[in-house]
């Protein structure tokens, strides 16, 4: 039997063991020595533990390119058979969903439309069955699955697991007061996380895209909706009950247009996807001429985000003004998180900048450095995103990954013995 002071030796064993294993599961492919330095250990510490995770089955080391050209370290990795996770993004028009190992690395993906206007029984049931296809496609069984992360884009309440409502026409009552991550684990017998969709993007950015290149950045999505997602020293900051980051919901203009929130003025309601996309039609319907309508062949219903940004570069006027328009309001709310906040960078990604990315930063960097304080607006940088429509899918496979893994640390541990 071990004597107190050699169980409590074992303990931070144990603990700094775990720490170890988490940021591993963090930064697949991360060198030895970047461990040693982040884990504020020794090289010989971090050897020790690298290999007593080694001897118990859990970790992989191979040779990865580093960022330096022509050099080369041994990056380790979470050995794939340990489990793997689903990531589910439900959005207002896509249904995605990916089949990844412990590591992120994608085994099977596939995108649907969501077909929200079925209700949400029908849309719940369409996407239990898709997840236990691609599952299957994965080619790996239900047991070996380790937990389901589902990005929702409705206002949730992460701690309860719960859809708080989902503000769109004809849609809210049936998304009232979900409990949608008791379904999901009742449904499929695993954890599940349910978490907001620009968390979930915003996860994946921070991973494999331009937010891994900044601790301090607010990634700013802009699609039918807006939203955000604010990285402190490079840890998500979700606030004090979750509702951190509802940029859309900034206050731009007291008399301006009715928010679905049931404010007026909001940056949704002035600068979204889809008020610029009303904004055209009624321009268009009170006369005003526009390449918009042709692309649309005429027809006011097939107006797209993509051809308004079309028509835009094309010199289009009204095209080009209702994005820059929807451009001022952008960036007077992003010049007041750059003086709230001071972050290294503010990340755009979104329908509405992959279809005119170049109009819009142009006219956003120049309307922060014009509001923002210069000591502050000097030291950030506003760049596109780098990840693609997949992104809140993986983000969430990140995220369930994540929340899993110190239960799979401990059971492959007990197996071991």
């Amino acid at each position: 039997m071990l004597t107190p002071s050699l169980n409590l030796t074992r303990r931070k064993s144990v603990k700094t063991e775990l720490t170890i294993f988490k940021l591993i599961q963090e930064r697949p492919a991360i060198s030895r020595v970047e461990l040693a330095q982040e884990a504020h250990l020794s090289t010989a510490a971090i050897t020790a533990i690298v290999g007593s995770l080694g001897e118990h089955g859990l970790l992989v080391e191979g040779e990865t390119v580093s960022g330096k050209v022509g050099r080369r370290r041994m990056g380790l990795r979470l050995r794939s058979e340990l489990g793997y996770v689903v990531g589910v993004d439900l959005g207002t028009f896509n249904l995605r969903i990916a089949v990844t190992d412990l590591n992120g690395i994608p085994l099977a993906e596939r995108t649907v439309p969501s077909q929200m206007w079925l209700g949400r029984p029908a849309v719940l049931e369409r996407c239990f069955s898709m997840i236990r296809e691609v599952i299957a496609e994965a080619g790996v069984d239900m047991a070996s699955i380790k937990g389901i992360g589902i990005a929702f884009s409705g206002v949730i309440d992460v701690s309860k697991g719960m859809i708080l409502s989902y503000p769109r026409p004809g849609l809210t009552e049936s998304w009232r007061n979900v409990p949608l991550q008791k379904i999901v684990e009742e449904e499929f017998s695993v954890p599940c996380v349910l978490e907001d969709s620009v968390r979930a993007i915003a996860t994946t950015e921070r991973r494999q895209g331009a937010g891994g290149q900044f601790n301090h950045f607010v990634y700013v999505e802009i699609g039918i909706g807006i939203g955000s997602s604010i990285f402190i020293n490079g840890k998500l900051y979700r606030g004090c009950n979750g509702s951190a980051g509802e940029f859309g919901h900034m206050t731009i203009d007291e008399d301006g247009p009715l928010c679905c929130c049931g404010s007026h003025g909001c940056l949704e309601a002035l600068a979204s996807a889809a008020s610029i996309i009303e904004n055209v039609k009624a321009a268009l319907q009170k006369g005003v001429s526009s390449r918009v309508l042709e692309l649309a062949d005429d027809d006011t219903s097939k107006i797209t985000i993509e051809m308004i940004a079309s028509a835009a570069q094309k010199g289009d006027s009204l095209a080009y003004r209702a994005l820059s328009e929807a451009a001022a309001h952008i960036g007077a709310a992003c010049a007041d998180l750059v003086n709230l906040l001071n972050p290294e960078a503010i990340i755009f990604g979104g329908a509405l900048f992959r279809a005119a990315p170049e109009i819009l930063l142009d006219h956003l960097k120049r309307l922060v450095r014009h509001r923002a304080l210069e000591k502050s607006v000097n030291d950030v940088t506003l760049v596109k995103a780098e990840t693609s429509s997949d992104a809140g899918a993986l983000g969430m496979a990140q995220i369930i990954a994540g929340t899993v893994i110190e239960s799979v640390y401990e059971s492959r541990m007990r197996t071991s013995v």
